[in-house]
């Protein structure tokens, strides 16, 4: 099954928690913890992010990293594109190394046409898009688990 890496899932979580924090500075450990991701793991993570533009970060006592931009602004392609790069689109879907428009698998126009697409969804998706899905998962979430709603 095709879906993006383990990696830009890290990331959008990591961003997320960033976002929730409003603006806040925002340690690794606590992007660790609310991630999954271990924390060495998390740091070259970070650092690409911040080489992309995408995070700011900031070292010291009360260091640690924000968002250099809305939420809203941060389409889930430039995540993406930071941290797999820009060849992530052009491979096979049948895994062929060679799979060109004049040496193409029995599946390469489909998933040209197909690519197009993703990467049409991931440039008008953000991750404020990400961020509001996952606030009402975790509310219905706790809801069904007889829990008290927590605002977000």
């Amino acid at each position: 099954m095709m879906h993006l890496s383990q990696t830009t899932g890290y990331a959008i979580l990591a961003l997320g928690c960033l976002e929730e924090a409003g603006g806040k500075w925002v340690r690794v450990a606590e992007l660790a913890a609310s991630t999954g991701a271990p924390r060495a793991y998390l740091v070259k993570l970070l650092h690409r992010l911040a080489k992309s533009g995408l995070i700011r970060t900031k070292r010291g006592y009360r260091g640690g990293y924000t968002l250099s931009q809305s939420s809203a602004s941060i389409p889930l392609l430039a995540i993406t594109e930071a941290v797999d790069g820009n060849e992530w689109p052009t491979q096979c879907l049948l895994g062929y190394t060679a799979c060109t428009d004049k040496e193409a698998c029995p599946a390469h126009a489909f998933w040209v046409q197909e690519r197009i697409k993703i990467q049409e969804e991931l440039a008008r998706l953000t991750l404020k898009d990400v961020v509001k899905f996952e606030r009402g998962r975790r509310r219905r979430k706790s809801r069904s688990a007889g829990q008290p709603e927590v605002s977000a």
